[in-house]
């Protein structure tokens, strides 16, 4: 039983990003991710407007997840979309990074903004579940990272196979990541696939941030960074990364 996930930062849509504005790449948004081919995919700072631009744009796909402001419509989301085929959402939920997990808005420790998790648990036809985390961690506060890290550890944690993805503005050997890894969670993608954060300049060999990690369970088939350009727009100023997972 395979599934092919994928995680992407689509620059949120209120960024002053001139000739890189949402207006003028999310086509090449749109495209990169049905590059992708994949069967989940992770996307961090959607905006409402961009939300509604890709439920339009992908109307067969669920799509699930709440903003981190109020736990409603307002604010950046962290939603998973979920392709129509083997896989449907069996329920979600969205969980604050912060000492209060439950409260819509709240900000942990030394964190500069609202950080969320979307958690997903996704049901094959063949009635096999798993759980997907999608995230976003802050990206000033070094402890907000950390204790980010701890939460979704002890969150994946148990018997249930689960796939954590997201920006986690962080390197594979940051303590965020190293506390991640050592919960039993694994990288999934080699670090010489290449860098995911390119600011808008093109560049494949940037910070590796966005990452796919796995349980205990999981064979990795295929991973890489995809430095796809459709029509030479770059569609974020990050690059998606993307695993094709076997359980």
């Amino acid at each position: 039983m395979k599934i092919r996930a994928a995680t992407f930062n689509i620059r949120n849509s209120s960024a002053p990003d001139g000739d890189n504005a949402w207006p003028v790449r999310r086509n090449a948004t749109v495209a990169a991710i049905e590059h992708l081919d994949a069967d989940v995919v992770g996307l961090q700072e959607v905006l409402p407007d961009q939300l509604d631009y890709l439920r339009w744009r992908f109307p067969k796909y669920e799509i699930v997840g709440v903003g981190r402001d109020d736990g409603m419509s307002a604010g950046e989301h962290s939603v998973v979309m979920v392709r129509p085929g083997d896989w449907r959402v069996e329920k979600h939920e969205t969980r604050w990074l912060s000492d209060d997990p439950g409260t819509p808005g709240s900000v942990g420790w030394d964190a500069d903004l609202t950080r969320i998790a979307t958690l997903v648990w996704l049901r094959h036809r063949n009635g096999t579940t798993i759980g997907v985390a999608n995230t976003h961690y802050d990206h000033a506060g070094e402890m907000a990272q950390l204790q980010s890290s701890r939460l979704i550890a002890r969150w994946t944690s148990g018997e249930l196979p689960w796939i954590v993805m997201g920006d986690l503005n962080a390197t594979p050997d940051s303590p965020p990541l190293k506390t991640l890894t050592e919960s039993g969670l694994r990288l999934a993608v080699p670090i010489e696939a290449g860098g995911s954060w390119n600011d808008f300049t093109g560049v494949e060999d940037g910070d590796r941030i966005d990452h796919i990690l796995v349980s205990a369970g999981w064979t990795v088939v295929e991973a890489a960074v995809s430095h796809y350009r459709p029509d030479g727009r770059l569609p974020s100023d990050h690059w998606p990364v993307m695993a094709t997972l076997s359980l």
